[in-house]
């Protein structure tokens, strides 16, 4: 993927090897943007049966040149685990494990032929977007309500809730530790969180960036959910919390519209309890989630402090540094016990 010059002729000898029956001729192929951490293109394909197909490329930059470090293995192993389940997402075809036929690790999948939920949102009016959320949230909770057996092997396993949300909590004084002068609120929050733990809930699978840009929509309707490259076995508030801050930074946001409606009809796709899941609750792993977009932040202020960094796009988001202090103290004084930091 890395040399697009000669890519059809490498991708039409991969899969012509890989079917065995028909040979194989790469008549299109371009690279896609959007992608956050992959490369990603489209290739249309002539079979020598007369067939056509369209797929998309994912695979890894060049070393040195991605922005985040995943694991294509896991993200492949865990597509195909996935397969068993009742789950809608593109389907997986092939793999190159190794890099050498397609000139990186890189997984072919079926082209989706529509748009993405979040292109979508923005030329919707409010009663079209009703129906989206609807849709939304029962795209979530088919994802939570898959057993976690399904993907055993493919993912670690916490060992306990406990210590996991402790793992989740504990972000906040590692992003305090890491900065190059001590960040006294980050320690506040995170005492706090750890003072006011929400009731468990079981493991469940966890996507880890949903949110509707991931979300391919078909003509008919249907939702697939695409780039798993993040996913993990956790808490599952944890996808509500991401989608709920990512949307609120870029909109529109779909929880925001009728926030108890929104979580009644989660509750009800997924048996949890309004205990579990509430709007306390959905403040609660909005924080978690918000913190892994503050640490990045405040990495690269502290880079810029030191004379490592003199990026346009890091002094314009340093901004943000100011927000999440306000956003995280603010939810911490709805119940503003002493915590010791």
């Amino acid at each position: 993927m890395h040399d697009i010059e000669h890519m059809p002729g490498q991708l039409a000898a991969f899969l012509t090897e890989r079917d065995g029956r028909r040979s194989a001729t790469v008549v299109g192929y371009e690279p896609m943007v959007g992608g956050y951490s992959r490369l990603m293109a489209k290739a249309d394909v002539e079979w020598s049966d007369g067939q056509h197909d369209t797929f998309v490329l994912r695979g890894d930059p060049p070393s040195g040149k991605a922005m985040i470090e995943t694991s294509r293995d896991a993200e492949y192993a865990l597509l195909r685990a996935l397969d068993s389940t009742s789950l809608a997402m593109p389907a997986v075809r092939h793999y190159d494990a190794t890099g050498d036929q397609l000139g990186t690790k890189c997984i072919v999948l079926d082209f989706v032929r529509g748009s993405s939920l979040q292109a979508l949102l923005h030329a919707t009016n409010d009663a079209e977007q009703r129906c989206h959320a609807s849709d939304l949230v029962d795209t979530l909770a088919c994802i939570h309500s898959i057993d976690i057996d399904a993907v055993a092997g493919t993912l670690a396993m916490p060992s306990s809730w406990d210590a996991y949300l402790g793992g989740l909590i504990d972000r906040f004084r590692q992003a305090d530790t890491a900065h190059v002068e001590s960040v006294p609120f980050l320690r506040y929050v995170a005492s706090w969180l750890d003072a006011h733990r929400p009731p468990p809930l079981p493991l469940r699978l966890v996507h880890s960036d949903f949110q509707p840009a991931n979300i391919m929509v078909t003509p008919d309707g249907e939702h697939l959910m695409i780039d798993w490259e993040l996913a993990h076995i956790g808490d599952p508030r944890e996808d509500l919390g991401y989608y709920n801050v990512y949307s609120s930074a870029l909109g529109p946001n779909l929880f925001m519209s009728d926030p108890e409606a929104f979580l009644a009809r989660y509750r009800q796709r997924t048996g949890f309890s309004e205990d579990a899941v509430n709007m306390a609750t959905m403040g609660y792993f909005s924080s978690l989630a918000a913190i892994t977009v503050y640490a990045q932040i405040l990495t690269g202020a502290g880079a810029m402090a030191t004379g490592h960094n003199c990026g346009l796009m890091t002094t314009y988001t340093m901004n943000a540094l100011t927000i999440g202090h306000s956003n995280f103290l603010q939810g911490c004084a709805a119940r503003a016990d002493e915590v010791t930091v």
